[in-house]
């Protein structure tokens, strides 16, 4: 494969190249492979990936276009791809906008190496731990562990070289009951931290695989007026994510946003502040994908709009001062803790939905629910087979925030750490 400094001199060689951005990154990945707890598999992988990403203006307009180069590629083949790129890139018609200016060079490739296969098997070893002593098992594991090196450079001699570390590990708890087996897909993404909490992660899940063996319809059972309905992980992702795009350029840009700066986004007090780096949640990165060096910016302050963010792009159109760039990670911070007297009234945790949903024009949130926890004292019955729904902008007016707090870390978007649950007293059952 050719490397960063080959391609960039290709890319500058071509005159109807008006602007590129190059990424170099190298992946070497620790993997192992479970049938229950037997190990299958456990393999080293290491894999170069170099993209470039060419602009092209004409008339008013820039145009852009992703190339990929391989390890098939030499430099021949290359600028080939580059050639019909910049064909490409005249065919995107936006609004011209600058590639980031060079402020720093930043340069925070650690200078000692984690050993992947420790952290692989420590990983292992702690969601083994979590199974022991549950009535249900797990019948397969997967395991990664891994680290990037990335090298970032644009046409304006901004440079990057930064590294990241991230696991992540699926399973399938299971139970084998006489009437029927029943299966929950687990999994959890997380930066270097501590694998306790893994264990405590796969605990709880083999303990909720039994419950969704046992859970009955909603209508089997009476359900309590002057109800609680807590919400965690994946719709929490998805409200929590939101409401931050309800401030990011590009909404603001389209005017697709229901909240301008100052507006009150929620009348319960709470912060939310993005971030390039948050130790132990997935994603990090100290630059975003325009090569923008990332520095802490709270974009809700006690529940109101406090400032926009987002990429060089939408920054540019929006005319902001000092472009953001775009974050990875959202934290809650500063939020009130549920009272006692409402953790003490009947509360349904959902704890898995079948399809979690949420439209953020109508407000619409809730989905089908594959296993709920209806608390009412010390009694818990399991329910499935029914779905919840709200409207996110009245319910956020109300949020209650729990005491527990945990890291929600997705591949496809930003990672939150806060509390583990929102609870809400205006969603309906159906």
């Amino acid at each position: 494969m050719i490397t960063v400094s080959e391609l960039k001199d290709i890319l500058t060689e071509n005159n109807e190249i008006s602007a590129y951005e190059i990424v170099g990154t190298v992946n070497e990945s620790r993997q192992l492979f479970y049938v229950g707890r037997e190990l299958e598999t456990n393999r080293s992988v290491k894999t170069e990936e170099l993209t470039a990403v060419v602009y092209v203006d004409f008339e008013e307009f820039r145009g852009s276009s992703t190339v990929v180069i391989t390890s098939a590629d030499d430099a021949g083949s290359a600028a080939e791809k580059l050639k019909a790129a910049v064909i490409k890139a005249k065919q995107a018609k936006n609004p011209y906008y600058p590639l980031v200016e060079k402020t720093e060079n930043l340069n925070a490739v650690s200078a000692s190496v984690q050993d992947l296969a420790q952290i692989a098997k420590e990983t292992a070893d702690a969601v083994f731990k979590g199974e022991e002593g549950a009535e249900s098992q797990l019948n397969a594991t997967e395991v990664f562990a891994d680290h990037n090196t990335v090298h970032f450079l644009n046409s304006n001699n901004v440079e990057h070289e930064y590294d990241q570390y991230s696991i992540f590990f699926e399973s399938v708890p299971s139970y084998d009951g006489e009437k029927e087996d029943v299966e929950l897909y687990f999994h959890k993404s997380s930066g270097l931290s501590q694998t306790e909490k893994f264990t405590d992660d796969i605990r709880s899940a083999m303990i909720n695989v039994k419950y969704r063996y046992d859970a009955v319809k909603p209508e089997e059972v009476k359900i309590p007026e002057n109800l609680l309905i807590a919400v965690k992980e994946e719709m929490l992702f998805s409200i929590l994510g939101n409401f931050a795009q309800e401030l990011s350029y590009n909404r603001q840009f389209y005017k697709m946003s229901h909240f301008k700066i100052d507006d009150t986004i929620s009348k319960v007090p709470f912060d939310m502040v993005l971030k390039g780096v948050e130790e132990g949640v997935y994603g990090s990165s100290p630059v975003d994908g325009n090569g923008i060096v990332l520095k802490e910016t709270k974009v809700i302050d006690q529940g109101k709009a406090a400032a926009y963010w987002g990429n060089q792009r939408f920054g540019y159109y929006m005319k902001e001062k000092e472009i953001t760039g775009s974050y990875p990670i959202a934290v809650l911070e500063n939020y009130p803790i549920i009272s006692e007297e409402d953790k003490n009234r009947p509360v349904l945790y959902i704890m898995n939905f079948s399809s979690p949903q949420l439209e953020s024009a109508s407000g619409y949130f809730g989905g089908e629910v594959r296993l709920a926890l209806l608390k009412e004292g010390d009694k818990i019955t399991p329910l499935t087979g029914f779905s919840v729904s709200g409207n996110i902008y009245e319910a956020i007016n109300t949020v209650r925030f729990s005491e527990e707090t945990d890291v929600v870390c997705s591949p496809r978007g930003m990672s939150f750490k806060g509390p583990k649950y929102l609870y809400f007293d205006q969603m309906k059952l159906h």
